[in-house]
């Protein structure tokens, strides 16, 4: 039985669902402990709690991004491998070179610290290189600049504050964010690739 466009995109939906949860999780299982990579650079960033708001815009764009493409089943096919390749690869990586990070002491005393504390007991301490938080928002970005150059530029101030949101609130490192935005623009660049499939 030959599958339409539209199974053939919830399908594509769901693949990166799975590898953001179940593959972004088991990696975690599998590698429970990683290498610190916090570095000199990282002691200079303060801890800001308001930046939990940014961070927790992650998903946004990247649903954004799927609903943008959905009529154009090609650009969408295109855009969905690309996120699924950016979260394998960086699973691959979880599993091959775990690190993590050391976080900020936080009492839930308010709403933003409440927000930085479920975000804590949401996800461990690891799957920390390359930064997910950095490169799904990034390459979502530039694809919804290839569709809508108003709405992408409107974007990348969010980007870069949920960008920033990843040391603000001690999720990542510095390094981290750097393997995130190789990861990203690198996928980005060779996605033509996918127009072969």
């Amino acid at each position: 039985m030959k599958l339409s466009e539209k199974q053939k995109k919830i399908g594509l939906f769901v693949l990166v669902l799975i590898l953001n949860s179940v593959g972004y999780k088991l990696a975690q299982i599998l590698r429970p402990e990683g290498f610190l990579v916090t570095g000199w650079l990282d002691s200079f960033i303060p801890y800001v709690y308001y930046f939990v708001v940014p961070y927790a815009l992650y998903p946004v764009i990247a649903i954004m991004t799927f609903v943008l493409y959905w009529n154009d089943y090609k650009k969408y096919k295109v855009m969905a491998l690309s996120f699924a390749t950016v979260l394998a690869i960086a699973i691959v990586i979880f599993l091959v070179f775990q690190t993590t990070i050391t976080r900020a002491r936080v009492e839930p005393n308010d709403l933003f610290n409440w927000g930085v504390s479920l975000v804590y007991s949401f996800d461990e301490p690891l799957n920390a290189f390359p930064s997910l938080h950095v490169a799904i928002p990034v390459i979502a970005t530039l694809f919804i600049y290839l569709r809508n150059r108003r709405l992408g530029l409107y974007l990348v101030p969010v980007t870069v504050l949920i960008i920033l949101s990843t040391v603000m609130i001690k999720q990542h490192a510095v390094v981290d964010i750097i393997g995130g935005l190789l990861l990203a623009f690198g996928v980005f660049k060779y996605r033509r690739i996918f127009e072969k499939l």
